[in-house]
């Protein structure tokens, strides 16, 4: 609900601005409406959320990979990822 909204929006802000009507009091309401939605999620968030799901095990990732990180040897990690 909170991404259809935040999309909702985003596009009834970008048609103001096509239309060159960036002075009218329905764009500022849109921006203000805008604002205080990306202000409770996130300017960036794009509505994806990572719950538990207590029916699969979690990954676990081997130490070999945060130390590969930290020596700078992608190719170990991307072997892992892949």
């Amino acid at each position: 609900e909170m991404v259809a909204a935040l999309q909702g929006y985003r596009a009834q802000k970008k048609m103001f601005e096509n239309d060159n009507d960036t002075s009218s009091e329905g764009y500022h309401g849109v921006c203000l409406a805008l604002a205080q939605i990306e202000e409770k999620v996130g300017e960036d968030w794009d509505g994806v959320t990572v719950l538990l799901d207590n029916n699969k095990q979690p990954v676990t990732m081997p130490d070999i990979v945060p130390y590969a990180i930290g020596n700078g040897d992608i190719k170990a990690v991307l072997k892992w990822i892949n």
